[in-house]
């Protein structure tokens, strides 16, 4: 059975998986020679293997239960009267061992921790701050790579009406609450897999959603329009609320800035019609 990727299941079967090459590796050596088997450098490598997955830990455990795997097969085989260069040859692939579950370990743990650190810090330059939202540069970047695939997606541009009497009357303070609040709303409302969410400047934010499907895009914005008018804020007591204004339009093979020159003339007629409201693209 296949399980998805990034699944509980997933996760466990792949770390899972050197446990099954070591047993399996343990079967093969006696079928294969023994202390004399080809397949004895293959440990090396099983245990690189294993701290990947289980880092510094796993490998000198791995390293561990290597060395007494090949212990119990040495001294099942090699008869008590060998010669010393035999015990020499027992020894440094012990030795060679432990260092390959010490010192691989250090070393791939060691990788593993800067390329995670090298992960969040490129997350934190494509996160806006305030709202853990994607910003600005992480939009244009999602906008000119979707174009180049020619992907099917809707554009939409949509801002606080009236921001600017919010900040006036409640403080900047509570603003940026507002900002965050909306943020929350918007990331929830709109699934990983249907589009993403932007923080596109100021009160401004962007959406593109994956489909060619109008009436999918219009229901969704509707929710969120009327998600956004319902939520109440509160500031020292007293209750407030906000709605958004959108403009909406599918992609037709534009130029990146002429896409959201569009979405944006969408955005400030439907400020101009009243606010609290959809603008669509005329359609053709």
């Amino acid at each position: 059975r296949k399980f998805p990727e990034g699944s509980n299941m997933y996760t466990l079967m792949t770390k899972c998986g050197p446990l099954f090459d070591f047993i399996s590796f343990s079967a093969l050596v006696p079928l294969t020679g023994g202390i004399e088997s080809p397949l004895f450098p293959v440990a090396y490598l099983i245990i690189l293997h294993i701290t990947v997955y289980w880092r510094l830990l796993g490998g000198v455990i791995s390293a561990f239960l290597f060395v007494l795997t090949y212990s119990l097969i040495f001294f099942v085989q090699v008869p008590d009267a060998a010669a010393a260069d035999t015990y020499v040859m027992y020894a440094s692939r012990v030795i060679f061992l432990l260092m390959i579950g010490g010192l691989g370990g250090i070393i791939v743990s060691r990788e593993r921790k800067h390329h995670t650190e090298k992960n969040v810090l490129a997350e934190a330059a494509n996160r806006d701050y305030l709202t853990n939202l994607l910003n600005h540069r992480s939009f244009q970047e999602c906008l000119r790579k979707d174009l180049e695939r020619g992907t099917d997606f809707y554009l939409v541009l949509t801002d606080i009406d009236k921001f600017k009497a919010v900040n006036d009357k409640y403080g900047h303070v509570m603003g940026d609450e507002v900002l965050r609040e909306i943020g929350a709303i918007l990331s929830a409302m709109v699934p990983a897999k249907q589009g993403r969410v932007f923080r596109y400047g100021g009160e401004e934010f962007a959406l593109i959603l994956h489909t060619d499907n109008q009436e999918e895009v219009d229901k969704l914005l509707i929710q969120v329009k009327q998600a956004v008018a319902d939520h109440v804020f509160y500031s020292n007591g007293e209750a407030f609320s906000v709605t958004m204004s959108f403009g909406s339009c599918r992609q037709n093979g534009e130029a990146p800035d002429q896409l959201v020159k569009k979405a944006d003339k969408l955005l400030y007629a439907a400020k101009n019609m009243g606010r609290n409201r959809i603008v669509y693209a005329p359609a053709g």
